[in-house]
């Protein structure tokens, strides 16, 4: 009867619909700074947990299987100036990063 709207991770999993809106867990926030574009980053993470992830005046190449300087290891791509919302797989800590342009920030923030 009614259509109903919503957003799902990159897991199938209902996440909030505006990812700008999203409610980040107190004191889990990370920030990486870009040196050179196309530098290899990783961050610490916790399995199974759902993060928001943006670039301030960069994009994002995101990986959980390994450096994002190979190709094919690229599992999600983030506009700049944009908020995605990823699931961390149930056994992997390491996220691995690259920002498109040098000297910029990328903040991620722990929502579920």
């Amino acid at each position: 009867m009614y259509n109903e709207v919503y957003a799902s991770d990159n897991s199938g999993n209902r996440t909030v619909f505006d990812a700008n809106t999203v409610n980040p867990i107190a004191a889990s926030g990370q920030t990486k700074a870009t040196a050179t574009a196309g530098d290899d980053l990783t961050l610490t993470v916790v399995n199974g947990a759902t993060y928001a992830l943006t670039g301030i005046d960069t994009g994002v190449l995101l990986s959980i299987t390994g450096v994002t300087s190979a190709a094919a290891n690229i599992e999600w791509v983030a506009p700049a100036n944009t908020t995605i919302i990823i699931k961390i797989p149930t056994d992997k800590t390491t996220l691995y990063l690259e920002g498109t342009v040098t000297s910029k920030n990328i903040y991620l923030r722990r929502i579920l």
